[in-house]
């Protein structure tokens, strides 16, 4: 995943774009088998007004706590979230925008939103920040945006909508804050330093204490104090052991004095307590006796390496005599560095042994040569790719260049691995040779003149496997500490009620379990084909996506990115996913809700939240998508909002009755340093359904080495995948709804109530979903919501050739939507009229129907120009 809080610096900046001029004398061009459509606010009362689900305001249903393992009311009634992300810019509305916003939301059934980088630094003169314009200061939140800010929390609460209040985010401190002028050379919002730097962990008390007391006038209530505030997150996306990468613990060589040197006495200081001296140091990370494989690693055949080239790249490889060389040209690339990789399979590696990767490199053009030793995934295309303790980029010259990488690796599990060069960073011409892969390193353990009494331990560069273990532990210790210092801080001096968390579950690996073990939940974020920028931060001309649909990547040992989180969810806490998309402009995105909705219900978590929202009212007239991240404007996303909100709130799809439980040992990372790895090595030869049991891991080790429990038993399947001759499609159904996603085109899929029959068209993929107004079974309810999308787009976009992405040529609105040109039928007993419904849920005009044994069918016409359809009982 690349680095997420960084995303919204560009998010915002694209959703300003401004949309191109439409001709007042001539209609827009629409492609055959498109319409125009606009996600626009319903009116009350339609079938597309979800507000109804809320309970009212906030005020009568009170504060949330967390009870049993979920989150309940005032009143003790078990709730779940159904959210979006406010980030930014769009956090900071006019009172009439506040109000609009809120209204919005609801009736897309929204009952919490997150408020995420109100402490950015990039919106501040523009009046989309907490702090004040034209003042370089980062430590007290302005009056005048504190206001704004406030009057959305009430507008919010008035509609039943709790908030989710984010602490610190993207907050970047300057020499103006007190701090020397090095702060600034602190990548990502300074995250990790501020886990330990004294300064920084104080300042985020003193802004805690301030931005949560002051009362606000539109409530009556400070946010410490307010009922609406449901839940508070520390430090968003933070581990000092690092994050966006699965090498955990790399990197910290690379800050900035004096807060390089301040980790190292942390660092002293945390040996001292472990160790007696110097000597019992030295004895403990000595260079132990070689356990790994023999040498040679690497396969000495000339034929190991392969070329993988992406669609848009051109490359060809040269084996070299043997395997310790090869050359490959480059003609041409996406400027991606992994669209063409040079890759060498099957090599066998030891978990927590350190390995040495040395060879020399040359080019015809200098150039950063991607390294990276990952999981073999040759002989399983069920598998995702993951890193096993190298992920690297060298600098490479015209002259032969060494190149020295050593790395502990962690994550093997007893499976194979690859040796990977990425080198599609331009076109180019790449020589490599002297190639080899060794376990050990030869700087390893204390260097000369260091001494622990003297406190001039170094950080880790070279390391021995011990050496490398007692400093996770120690990151590790220094992350919990963190947390635990905050959280008492709040709940003891500023008396904070609301739940706490810290960061994410998944941003440190099982590491995360012991820091976040005091907090009263656990929360995750991803995201389904996050752009890839190739021009580096954010450059918005020069990004990729893969486009390809999630639903293709279910399988026995991975679910997608779902799977991905239901491997992380803690047991005997609520689970959160407050941060999930599929990028814009895919062609996929209509599978994104019914599958997120579809799956929480099944493994049972308690909130999801669409990241993040979309600009709205002044900022986008002509409702255009405004970035890759939409929600509101985005027809493939938006439109099925009313039906995965019914779904997840009401637990339509019941929760599987299996469950599956990984209990790590002492301490949490001891065999394993990530999630998914730990529930391989348990689970080697017995895939889990996802869709079948629940999975869920403990953060209370008892035992020194891991196990896996298993309970329940699962009886009804009302989900499933089904194979098309197209693709794979996702099937759901219960009494209430039913739901198909995926390659619908050129079947007929049977989903309860549900029946959809489709010609092929466009990319033939699709969602039908329909789902019971009143509460009744669809078989005998008076009132169904049946809505039908695939693709979604501006108008004007230009794709590239590989429909890979469109560059800055985002177009314009209105937007317009693929018809899906299927038959449906709700098998029942009663008579239905059926009405094709305009975009705000009103009735356009009553649609033709086929009544057979109590079934009514219709047939999606170019004439109905709708994505919704409403069936009414006649009587």
């Amino acid at each position: 995943m690349t680095q997420i809080t960084a995303l919204f610096r560009w998010a915002f900046t694209l959703s300003l774009i401004a949309a191109l001029p439409l001709s007042a004398t001539e209609p827009p061009a629409v492609p055959k088998g498109w319409f125009v459509w606009s996600v626009v606010e319903p009116v009350s009362g339609t079938a597309l007004d979800t507000a109804g689900v809320n309970s009212g305001p906030i005020e009568e249903s009170g504060r949330i706590e967390t009870k049993a393992g979920v989150f309940v009311t005032a009143q003790g009634r078990p709730i779940r979230f159904f959210g979006v992300n406010i980030a930014a810019s769009q956090a900071f509305p006019s009172a009439e925008e506040a109000e609009l916003l809120a209204r919005r939301l609801a009736k897309g059934g929204v009952n919490i939103a997150r408020l995420h980088h109100l402490d950015n630094p990039w919106a501040v003169d523009t009046g989309g920040s907490l702090w004040a314009k034209n003042s370089p200061l980062r430590l007290e939140p302005d009056p005048v945006q504190l206001d704004k800010l406030h009057c959305l929390i009430a507008a919010l609460a008035r509609h039943g909508i709790y908030t989710n209040l984010n602490l610190k985010v993207s907050k970047t401190l300057g020499p103006a804050d007190g701090f020397p002028a090095t702060v600034s050379q602190i990548p990502s919002f300074q995250k990790r330093v501020d886990f330990f730097d004294r300064r920084m962990i104080e300042l985020q008390k003193e802004f805690a204490r301030s931005f949560l007391t002051k009362k606000n006038p539109y409530t009556g209530h400070a946010p410490v104090d307010d009922p609406a505030v449901a839940i508070i997150e520390i430090n968003n996306e933070n581990s000092l052991l690092g994050f966006f990468t699965r090498d955990l613990g790399r990197g910290t060589e690379a800050f900035p004095e004096p807060f390089r040197t301040d980790l190292r006495l942390k660092w002293n200081d945390w040996l001292a307590r472990r160790y007696a001296d110097t000597e019992a140091l030295a004895v403990a990370w000595k260079n132990p006796v070689n356990t790994a494989k023999s040498p040679p690693v690497i396969n000495n055949a000339a034929a190991c390496w392969v070329q993988k080239v992406a669609p848009g790249s051109a490359a060809t490889l040269k084996p070299g005599k043997d395997a310790s060389a090869f050359a490959v040209a480059v003609e041409k690339t996406s400027g991606v560095d992994w669209h063409v990789q040079i890759s060498t399979h099957g090599l066998q590696l030891d978990d927590n042994v350190v390995y040495t990767v040395a060879f020399e490199a040359r080019a015809s053009k200098p150039v950063k040569l991607g390294v990276g030793v990952s999981n073999d995934i040759t002989a399983s295309a069920d598998e995702e790719w993951r890193s096993l303790g190298l992920l690297d980029k060298v600098d490479i010259s015209k002259s032969w260049t060494p190149v020295r990488l050593v790395f502990p690796a962690h994550s093997v599990a007893g499976g194979r691995a690859t040796l990977s060069f990425n080198v599609a960073a331009q076109s180019n011409t790449i020589e490599v040779r002297g190639l080899s892969v060794s376990p050990g390193a030869a700087n390893g353990g204390l260097c000369p003149g260091q001494s622990l009494e003297t406190r001039t331990i170094g950080l880790p560069g070279e390391t021995t496997t011990r050496q490398w273990a007692d400093w996770i532990h120690f990151l590790a210790d220094t992350d919990r500490a963190f947390a635990e210092e905050m959280r008492a801080f709040l709940r003891d001096e500023v008396k904070v009620k609301a739940p706490l968390i810290c960061s994410q579950i998944n941003f440190s690996g099982l590491t995360a379990l012991d820091r976040e073990q005091s907090m009263e939940f656990s929360d995750t974020h991803t995201y389904w084909q996050h752009p890839d920028f190739s021009g580096g931060d954010w450059d918005q001309k020069n990004w990729t996506i893969r486009n390809s649909p999630q639903v293709s990547a279910f399988g026995l040992r991975r679910f997608g990115v779902l799977g991905e989180l239901a491997q992380h969810r803690v047991a005997g806490k609520p689970y959160s996913v407050s941060e999930y998309d599929h990028a814009a402009p895919t062609d996929y995105a209509c599978e994104m809700y019914p599958e997120l909705a579809v799956f929480a219900c099944r493994q049972n978590w308690d909130a999801i939240y669409a990241f993040d929202l979309g600009t709205y009212g002044a900022d986008n007239l002509d409702g255009r998508i405004s970035s890759f991240f939409d929600q509101i404007n985005h027809p493939a996303k938006w439109s099925l909002a009313p039906f995965a909100a019914r779904l997840f709130r009401q637990g339509l799809i019941p929760a599987a009755g299996a469950v599956a439980e990984l209990r790590p040992g002492k301490p949490v990372w001891g065999e394993a340093m990530h999630f998914d790895m730990l529930w391989a090595k348990l689970n080697p030869a017995q895939p889990f359904d996802f869709l079948d049991c629940r999975l869920q891991v403990s953060d209370r080790p008892v035992a020194s080495n891991a196990t896996l429990a298993r309970s329940g038993k699962t009886d009804t399947k009302p989900v499933r995948v089904v194979n098309t001759p197209q693709g794979p499609v996702l099937v759901a159904s219960g009494e209430c709804l039913a739901v198909v996603t995926g390659y619908v085109g050129g079947t007929a899929l049977d989903a309860g109530a549900l029946r959809v029959k489709c010609p092929r068209f466009g990319r033939d993929f699709a969602t039908a979903a329909a789902v019971s107004l009143d509460g009744k079974p669809i078989g005998v309810s008076g009132r169904i919501l049946v809505t039908l999308v695939a693709r979604a787009e501006n108008q004007g976009m230009i794709w590239n050739e590989t429909r890979t992405s469109v560059a800055n040529h985002w177009g314009h609105g209105p937007t317009i939507v693929e018809l899906v040109p299927a038959t449906v039928t709700i098998v029942g007993d009663m008579a239905r009229k059926v009405f094709a419904l305009a975009p705000d849920g009103t009735r356009n005009r009553e649609i033709e129907t086929l009544v057979v044994d109590g079934a009514v069918s219709f047939t999606v016409s170019p004439e109905d120009k709708t994505l919704h359809y409403e069936m009414v009982s006649t009587k």
